[in-house]
């Protein structure tokens, strides 16, 4: 026996407002995602631009290389967790 009019509708109403949520918080983890990304990026470009700055070839060479590990792993590590999150809330 098929479900009441007014039951199916109460039902589809509640489904869509869950929806609508879930669309939501996606978004807003892609956007906070997003914002993550640059800082570490931020965060390396600042690190190289101060081992073109520093007059110590030593210090240059660390800060330059541990700009490039920040700023790339920053992101991959961003991004991963970003798919984990999606994978956990059902995404993808």
């Amino acid at each position: 026996m098929p479900l009441p009019r007014e039951i199916l509708e109460e039902m589809a109403s509640r489904y869509e407002q869950h929806a609508v949520l879930a669309e939501r918080d996606k978004l807003w983890d892609y956007l906070r995602t997003a914002l993550v990304c640059v800082l570490w990026s931020a965060l390396g470009i600042v690190c190289i631009l101060w081992s073109a700055h520093t007059t110590s070839i030593v210090y240059g060479r660390i800060a330059f290389f541990s700009g490039l590990g920040i700023g790339n792993g920053g992101i991959v590590f961003t991004l991963l967790a970003a798919y984990r999150r999606g994978e956990k809330r059902g995404d993808w």
